[in-house]
């Protein structure tokens, strides 16, 4: 007889998964998280293989680990087929040797590198044909003469500075920037500061859920935008959600 309170695993997944390592820590604690919520209920007869409606963010403080790594992680694992998702409920699927194995970095790069060999680089952050690498002009402060040696203070009079204070100022401005990631489905630089923001500005509202939607509504824009039709993608990330949430408010 199983303890109350108690959740009950197969013999098989003990031995074949947990013990032979299967699983990652992380991945072993969103799959015991999940059968908890789900096969932890039955109706007396079986037992439930679904949880209810999950949120990320919740998920993430009750197993204690960073919402980003679980968003990544939980990602990862869809898309290998160890745990399945449907209208915001999880299941694990006991089943190992129906799952697909990716290197990480293939899962969170779904857009193909081009062939070794084309003219376009592999190395770089962004695949930029070579035709439409601009030089910067003769003279200009960010390529001195002489470039072998660097840029100095001699070569160009103050140029070094000024060169590194804009380069600076453009990584902090982007570092601000709410964006939305279409390859993992989630907006990205959506601080907990962000998050606590949006809590203080919009009382009485589920932020979690609210984020949830916006994410599925941009998804569904990019269908649109694939096929060709009109679509209605932001520019404005951060305008956006506050948009979307003062709407939610007044209704």
């Amino acid at each position: 007889m199983i303890p109350k309170d108690s959740t009950p695993v197969k013999h098989k997944i003990l031995t074949e998964i947990f013990a032979k390592r299967r699983l990652t820590l992380n991945e072993i604690a969103i799959v015991s998280y999940i059968m908890r919520w789900s096969w932890g209920f039955d109706d007396g007869e079986r037992r439930q293989d679904w949880t209810g409606k999950l949120i990320k963010r919740k998920m993430a403080n009750d197993i204690g680990m960073l919402e980003s790594h679980l968003c990544e992680t939980i990602n990862k694992m869809i898309l290998e087929n160890k745990i399945i998702v449907k209208d915001k409920c999880y299941q694990f699927n006991e089943h190992y040797e129906k799952w697909k194995n990716f290197p990480k970095k293939e899962v969170f790069n779904k857009i193909k590198l081009p062939e070794k060999g084309s003219k376009t680089s592999r190395k770089g952050k962004e695949n930029f044909p070579k035709k439409e690498v601009k030089l910067p002009e003769k003279g200009s402060l960010s390529m001195p003469n002489n470039q072998g040696e660097g840029i100095k203070n001699k070569d160009v009079k103050g140029g070094e500075h000024l060169y590194k204070d804009t380069l600076k100022d453009n990584k902090d401005k982007k570092d601000k920037n709410i964006r939305f990631n279409f390859i993992k489905k989630e907006f990205s630089n959506l601080t907990k500061e962000k998050m606590e923001e949006f809590d203080k500005k919009y009382p009485g509202i589920d932020i979690d859920q609210q984020i949830e939607r916006m994410e599925n509504w941009l998804m569904g824009e990019k269908e649109k935008r694939d096929k060709g039709e009109k679509d209605k993608i932001p520019k404005d990330y951060n305008r956006f959600i506050n948009n979307w949430l003062r709407k939610e408010e007044q209704q």
